[in-house]
């Protein structure tokens, strides 16, 4: 017998440890209801159930993309539905505008909703996004890299759109006449189109007395004792028989009348009014300048700028490529891999790896630049906000008195828009929980320029290039016109049906591709468990075993301890 070392309780101490090892593993399975909580509970299983797991993973997350692309597509086809709305009413209305009851006011009342059902067209066309991306303009390289609000900007063919922005004019046209004594009987003034002939009384303080009268379709103006009275019997007789004038805002000063148009003009809606004279008594002088002006001939001033500012947004889409160009009011920014500095009007911004924002802050301090070299004269004001570049002009109009421009001319390329303009929009979507596993929808354009029904504003000429809005709708003015309006619109609907088509194809492929996502899931999902969960009643049994012998194994090492008590009898003898 032996004291120092107690083998049987080393032996009961191991056999304890054991147990208590299992147990331990029986309770973390048992808590967790995983049978595989770390590697070394099944190696080979663990590999296998993680690789299942990605599996069952991606193929979440493929059905929600499927569910994404369906999402779309009902955006897409919402929109279409209401496009064929549009085109089905259209036609309805050039089959009525075909008949032959009805007059000139009919058809031009038909003409503007066709207008505007076509404006709304685009609208649809260039609104409906998904996620913020278009869906219904085409390819992403179909889309102008700059956009504006503008409407005086036009597209003009070759990817090139421009235009002149005015200002909304604060001031009224004007022109000054000065009598350099009182007329003679017969002569006379055209003003705006209509004949003011002078009439000599043989007794100026008789307002009855009549010499001769007046020609033909002149209008007789009584000539006064005084230059002031001549003038203002001419001004009552313009404000009677011409509403172009404002006879309160005119003024009479002495032997000048200052003659004011009822509404605020630009330079160029003055230039339409003309004043011509058949008498040697009158003389114009320019408002402006104050200096005389031709001597039988002259036309209404109105000042070239506004308070009321003209504002308009540059909307960069994307970066700018090499070979785009814009061109601010002279000033030329073409935009290159490298940059240029500024210098007489010209500039080269760099977009090799760069940002849109990158970008228009060069683009900012280009026309800074330019400013300072007193360029770009019709620009008041420019700033940057996020991708939009912001301009301003207090420019009224875009010819002034001599024909020069007086607007903000802006003018901006995109060298490859025409190249891709009516291409579809190429959408990949990932539908499989594997590289390669994809599917491509192909949404096409459908704005007015691609359905054939884009028309300049003259109704004629067919604005063919798909990306650039109409500006009128089809012709129904006549009837030739609206019998060939239906043959349009048929074949737009036809179109629009091939893309819904196309649409509701996609979409059931998807739902078919979500059964079988979810199904191939729940498949996984279902082996994945049966190696990595645990059997709770198998396991409660295992712990049930464990746990009884963990105790009878701590019986054990009890008694074990208590064995070489035994010894203490020997030693009592």
């Amino acid at each position: 017998m032996r004291i120092n070392t107690n083998i049987q309780a080393i032996n009961a101490y191991r056999q304890l440890s054991v147990s208590q090892n299992k147990v331990s593993k029986n309770i973390e399975k048992l808590s967790s209801g995983l049978r595989i909580n770390r590697a070394g509970d099944d190696a080979a299983g663990l590999a296998i159930s993680e690789k299942m797991r990605s599996q069952i993973r991606g193929l979440n997350m493929a059905e929600r993309n499927t569910q994404d692309g369906i999402s779309l597509i009902q955006t897409a086809e919402g929109a279409l539905q209401e496009v064929h709305n549009c085109l089905q009413r259209m036609r309805e209305l050039a089959i009525q505008g075909a008949n032959g009851t009805l007059d000139e006011k009919d058809r031009l009342a038909i003409q503007n909703e066709i207008d505007q059902l076509t404006y709304d067209i685009d609208r649809i066309a260039r609104t409906t996004q998904f996620n913020a991306n278009p869906l219904l303009r085409g390819s992403l390289l179909a889309r102008p890299v700059i956009t504006t609000n503008a409407t005086e900007i036009k597209y003009e063919g070759s990817g090139t759109w421009n235009g002149n922005v005015v200002a909304e004019p604060s001031e009224r046209g004007q022109v000054e006449l000065q009598l350099l004594g009182n007329p003679t009987d017969a002569q006379y003034l055209a003003i705006n189109g209509k004949y003011y002939e002078f009439e000599k009384p043989d007794d100026p303080t008789d307002p009855n007395d009549s010499k001769w009268g007046v020609q033909a379709g002149h209008i007789a103006v009584r000539v006064g004792s005084n230059e002031t009275e001549t003038l203002q019997n001419l001004l009552n007789a313009i404000g009677q028989n011409d509403n172009t004038f404002d006879i309160k805002a005119s003024e009479i000063n002495g032997s000048s009348l200052i003659l004011k148009t009822s509404k605020n003009m630009s330079p160029s809606d003055a230039n339409q009014i003309e004043v011509n004279k058949w008498t040697a008594n009158v003389k114009f002088v320019d408002n402006l300048s104050n200096e005389a002006t031709k001597p039988e001939t002259d036309k209404l001033n109105a000042p070239d700028t506004s308070t009321n500012w003209k504002t308009i947004y540059l909307n960069f889409t994307e970066l700018p490529k090499a070979g785009d160009q814009l061109i601010i009011d002279g000033v030329e920014i073409k935009f290159e891999d490298t940059s240029t500095p500024y210098k007489d009007g010209k500039a080269i911004v760099g977009v090799k790896d760069r940002t849109v924002y990158d970008v228009l802050a060069e683009v900012y301090n280009v026309i800074a630049a330019a400013k300072n070299d007193s360029k770009a004269e019709a620009l008041v004001d420019f700033k940057v906000n996020g991708s939009s570049l912001i301009l301003s002009t207090d420019k009224t109009d875009g010819k002034t008195k001599t024909g020069s421009n007086n607007g903000l001319d802006i003018e901006f390329r995109d060298n490859d828009f025409e190249t891709y303009a009516g291409k579809e929009m190429e959408i990949k979507l990932q539908i499989g929980a594997n590289y390669g596993e994809s599917m491509n929808l192909l949404i096409g354009v459908v704005d007015s320029a691609f359905l054939g029904i884009a028309r300049y504003a003259d109704h004629k000429g067919v604005i063919s290039t798909a990306g650039v809005d109409a500006e009128a709708g089809i012709s129904v003015l006549t009837e030739e016109d609206a019998q060939n309006a239906i043959v349009f619109f048929d074949n737009a609907i036809r179109l629009v049906s091939e893309s819904r088509s196309r649409l509701g194809a996609y979409q059931n492929r998807l739902e078919h591709t979500i059964s079988n996502l979810t199904t191939t899931a729940e498949n996984l999902t279902a082996a994945e468990s049966r190696i990595r969960d645990v059997d709770m009643a198998l396991e409660m049994s295992e712990f049930t075993k464990n746990n009884i012998i963990n105790q009878a194994a701590t019986a054990m090492l009890a008694q074990a301890n208590q064995l070489p008590q035994g010894i203490l009898k020997l030693l009592q003898y």
